[in-house]
């Protein structure tokens, strides 16, 4: 799901919650900044697939790629590797979840990235793309055995 998609429901989301549920201004800013941060974890796929740490052409890169990525087939996408998104996989849900019985910071975080996951997984499904990419990281690695480079696109 592109970024600017992340912020509006993040920051509707996030109203809601503090004007109309009772969150504190504290949660919902907790919440909306998850929601949206979150993504981090693309740019540093970005950097270490990419060798380049600049997060200008980082921005660049997937403005330009995105595009052509959903032109191709899903016979030709099942050639090239699948992005490595560790802060997307069920694996950090549970540790937040259980992080959140520790203490309500935990919970805020894990609410953000829950509202952030299932706006991706919905975007996901309407792509066809399998959620495997988002929530199993040691499957992607698995996977991306020989296969192309998402630089190549």
């Amino acid at each position: 799901m592109q970024f600017k998609w992340h912020i509006l429901i993040g920051f509707i989301v996030s109203f809601i919650l503090v004007r109309f549920i009772g969150f504190s201004p504290l949660a919902g800013l907790i919440i909306f900044l998850v929601s949206v941060l979150i993504d981090g974890d693309h740019y540093l796929w970005y950097a270490i697939e990419m060798n380049d740490w600049n997060p200008l052409n980082a921005l660049r890169w997937y403005n330009n790629s995105i595009p052509k990525w959903f032109s191709l087939s899903i016979k030709e996408r099942n050639k090239f590797k699948r992005g490595v998104f560790v802060l997307h996989s069920a694996g950090f849900w549970i540790i937040l979840l259980i992080l959140s019985f520790v203490h309500s910071f935990f919970l805020w975080v894990f609410l953000g990235v829950t509202l952030h996951m299932i706006s991706d997984l919905l975007d996901l499904v309407v792509r066809g793309e399998p959620l495997y990419n988002k929530l199993c990281p040691l499957y992607v690695i698995k996977r991306n055995k020989n296969k192309k480079s998402l630089g190549e696109l």
